[in-house]
């Protein structure tokens, strides 16, 4: 018998099983009073990038309407670095009383904890609180590139072992996994070139000096509409409104080949579920407003809401899907 039983029991002089279903009454109640107390005070939003890029807007947007919903400010806090890995390590060292909350991507639930031995953190220690957006990639060769389409790409690269080359937005990214997921899926080989964002490595295929980079629907629209570099195909499941001419990898019959960047609300896995529903339910009425739906559509995202425990099961089922391609080929950031 459990110290806390044992003390329900003496209090209420009551049997072992009664007092057990004393303290589940006193908890939920508990979870429910602190649920509708909350917040009393400011909540902190750490973001896991620097200010200006799209999760730290989406983040400084819900919060702001957070605060207006709830009566309590939501200071947003950038705690960049290390892959988000920073930024994580800084939530589950925090109490976890639904007063510091964390906006980052599916770099720190899905890879993270298969790149890194030690992270610092562990998926377990993590809720998902509510999903913002998924954005899927745009699978982009330079303008002048011989490849028409991704056939030519996959054909070439079997053929001729290691000519290939492909940028990414760095090692361990969802652009450089992406490419890497192409690579299982198909047996192409081509070789990782390392940039450190977005914009160098469009600048790299713009100027013909990479063979192909899967990049943010977003950051490429520009590019590709201009017709300065050639869309081969996206990753999402359905073609993209501002993209309508460039096909899925699907209908080119790489089903395999899905992949999308998706941005959230996190909490410590301990925080009371109560506090976490409470917040669930106000981000995905905010989310579903006419200006937030624009600008997860500017950004080339689908708005995504889910509860709780839809959040958590797609956070597995991601990780789990780039598992299967981080493992068998051995990537570490060790």
């Amino acid at each position: 018998m459990s110290a806390r039983r044992r003390l329900a029991a003496s209090l209420y002089g009551v049997s072992v099983a009664a007092a057990a279903v004393l303290m589940a009454g006193a908890l939920g109640a508990a979870s429910t009073a602190s649920a509708q107390e909350y917040p009393q005070r400011p909540v902190r939003v750490l973001v896991s990038f620097p200010a200006g890029g799209t999760t730290d807007i989406l983040a400084r947007l819900v919060s702001e309407q957070l605060a207006r919903r709830l009566g309590q400010p939501f200071v947003v806090e950038n705690r960049a670095g290390a892959g988000t890995v920073i930024a994580a390590q800084a939530l589950v060292r925090a109490p976890a009383d639904g007063y510091t909350l964390l906006v980052t991507t599916g770099t720190t639930t899905s890879f993270m904890p298969l790149l890194h031995s030690n992270p610092g953190f562990t998926p377990e220690q993590l809720t998902g609180v509510a999903m913002l957006g998924c954005s899927p990639l745009a699978l982009d060769v330079p303008a002048n590139s011989p490849f028409r389409s991704v056939r030519d790409l996959v054909e070439f690269g079997k053929a001729n072992p290691d000519r290939l080359n492909a940028a990414t937005q760095g090692a361990g990214a969802i652009s450089h996994l992406s490419a890497e997921l192409l690579r299982s899926a198909t047996g192409i080989t081509f070789t990782p070139v390392h940039f450190t964002g977005s914009a160098p490595g469009l600048n790299a295929t713009v100027a013909g000096q990479v063979d192909f980079y899967f990049d943010g629907v977003s950051t490429s629209a520009p590019l590709l509409q201009a017709g300065r570099i050639r869309g081969l195909a996206v990753t999402s499941e359905r073609r993209m409104p501002n993209l309508p001419d460039v096909p899925t990898m699907t209908e080119l019959g790489f089903p395999e080949v899905t992949a999308c960047a998706w941005y959230g609300f996190l909490a410590h896995s301990d925080t009371p579920p109560a506090i976490v529903t409470l917040l669930n339910r106000e981000i995905n009425a905010i989310i579903q407003t006419p200006a937030l739906r624009e600008r997860l559509t500017r950004d080339g995202a689908e708005p995504t809401p889910m509860d709780v425990a839809e959040m958590n099961r797609f956070m597995a089922q991601d990780r789990e899907k780039w598992r299967g391609v981080i493992v068998p080929l051995n990537i570490r950031m060790d």
